[in-house]
């Protein structure tokens, strides 16, 4: 399988066209369809492979396992985990957060959390995030707490109703959630429409499952 093709199977897979993927990238709309016949610089194949959340190696078919999985992985010991609901959706509850459609756990490095807080996986829906290398399916370590900083990525719920994960401004009078997929404009919530919001926490790390 050629890096074209290999580049087109991971992008069919994340939903993304070859046109987003290159645009993503930094590249010419167009110009991974010119890898059918020439080979990219390995300048172009690293960009790609960090939208596409693959290593350079499964790209370049030099992954023996075929996994698309980063080559610097390190093993780690069962103690050294802690496992970690896994929520579907979640909503405005009496106490604050309500989770729903809870579906099952996942594991995080003990290393990586701070045990004063609490955690939840949230399970990723839609495409708005995918500019930051967050697709469809993907899983978001989410950390319970208000406090954040400017553009932080937040699990936000608005209205009461199901949430998602955006970037979070805030200022005296507003609150802006962005995006990072252009196809999706910024929303802004002003004045008494702030009240709209409750942030449920904050993005830790993502996961993948292949």
């Amino acid at each position: 399988m050629t890096v074209f093709e290999r580049t087109k199977e991971i992008s069919k897979k994340r939903g993304l066209s070859l046109q987003q993927v290159a645009k993503q990238a930094g590249l010419g709309i167009n110009s991974i369809y010119g890898w059918k016949t020439k080979n990219p610089s390995i300048g172009r194949i690293e960009s790609v492979a960090k939208v596409l959340g693959v290593s350079v190696d499964y790209l370049l078919g030099k992954d023996e396992n075929n996994s698309g999985l980063p080559s610097n992985m390190t093993k780690v010991k069962k103690e050294d985990l802690v496992s970690i609901p896994v929520i579907g959706t979640i909503k405005a509850g009496v106490n604050g957060i309500a989770f729903e459609e809870e579906l099952g756990n996942e594991f995080a490095l003990a290393d990586d959390l701070d045990m004063t807080f609490d955690y939840f996986w949230l399970k990723v829906h839609g495409d708005s995030m995918i500019g930051d290398g967050i697709f469809e399916n993907d899983y978001a370590l989410i950390k319970k707490t208000i406090e954040f900083n400017k553009n932080d990525i937040c699990a936000v719920i608005v209205d009461g109703e199901e949430g998602t994960l955006k970037h979070v401004t805030r200022t005296e009078d507003s609150i802006i959630l962005t995006a990072s997929n252009p196809a999706y404009t910024p929303r802004i919530f002003v004045g008494k429409e702030m009240n709209k919001i409750l942030i449920a926490g904050k993005l830790l790390q993502t996961k993948r499952k292949y």
